[in-house]
């Protein structure tokens, strides 16, 4: 079995009153790659550094592109598929099978709900999303993220920022969802991903509303308590949405992605230390997507852990 690491964040959706995400789930891939899909296999192939970002639409159409770290950048994408609308959605990982066949699951957001998701994908193989409901209470949650430490040691953990202004960390290793201390102090935040799992700490890249972006650093042990330090105090207003994949030994792919384009800009930053910390642009690049608007992004790892701070 086999592991891979997705990272997703959702804008934009509208939500279905009254319907729950595993009721709407009947999927089929449809259409064929285009010809970006063979310049991003190609890309892959030659080992560059990547962010896989997707979209869905409102009527739950889902579409993704890789983005290979090459001059100029690269992307492309697997055919388009049917999944189902969702509000926000975490890290996705997925688990390679021989049998049954492998699978995507995630924590997602569909009104105050929060739901288990999965789905089963194969190329040229239908998608059969199903989902399980976890938690109620949801509603004012804007965004969420997850870290997963494999081994003895691991640990699961589900972030969300809320409109209330505070960040919420839940204990999610066992399968149940359980809260695991919160701080104040988040309401002019407006974008979280992962950029760190360790057995020690998570550490989260975050940036503001007005445009700043900051680490969030996060010792496993109870009871919460974050330090956070400024990267960069303007550049990322334009931002709704950050995804990051480690590069290498300690550095990350970043991009930035906004909700109402269809352009996604990526950058190269070194090992996270504050100010310090350098910031290479690496340029924009048009996504395939069919969405109206950037809807879900998703960001791919094959292994290794995210030890970006």
């Amino acid at each position: 079995m086999k592991i891979r690491r997705f990272a997703l964040a959702v804008a934009g959706l509208s939500l279905v009153t009254g319907a729950t995400v595993a009721g709407q789930a009947t999927a089929g891939v449809q259409g064929k790659p285009g010809p970006e899909f063979a310049a991003a296999v190609k890309a892959q192939a030659a080992g560059a550094c990547n962010v896989q970002v997707g979209a869905v639409d409102n009527t739950g159409e889902a579409s993704a592109d890789a983005i290979y770290a090459t001059k100029p950048l690269t992307a492309g994408g697997p055919m388009d598929f049917k999944y189902f609308p969702i509000r926000a959605s975490a890290t996705w990982y997925y688990t390679g099978r021989t049998t049954p066949k492998s699978y995507y699951s995630a924590y997602v957001l569909q009104g105050a709900n929060l739901y288990l998701a999965r789905a089963n994908y194969e190329f040229g193989d239908a998608t059969a999303p199903t989902a399980q409901r976890v938690g109620t209470g949801w509603a004012g949650f804007s965004t969420i993220a997850t870290s997963n430490v494999l081994g003895s040691k691991g640990h699961k953990f589900l972030y969300g920022l809320h409109g209330n202004g505070s960040l919420y960390r839940y204990n999610v290793t066992t399968g149940a969802v359980k809260s695991y201390g919160s701080a104040p102090g988040y309401s002019g935040f407006k974008a979280i991903t992962v950029i760190s799992e360790t057995a020690a700490y998570d550490t989260l890249l975050a940036s503001t509303k007005a445009g700043a972006l900051w680490t969030i650093h996060i010792p496993v042990t109870a009871p919460f308590k974050a330090t956070l330090k400024l990267v960069r105090s303007t550049g990322f207003k334009a931002y709704d949405y950050l995804v990051a994949q480690r590069c290498g030994a300690s550095s990350t792919m970043l991009a930035g992605l906004s909700k109402t384009s269809q352009v996604a800009t990526a950058y190269a930053v070194s090992h996270a230390n504050g100010t310090k910390t350098v910031i290479n642009p690496l340029g924009t690049v048009e996504l395939h997507s069919k969405a109206s608007s950037v809807r879900l992004l998703r960001t791919q790892s094959d292994g290794p852990q995210l030890l970006g701070e």
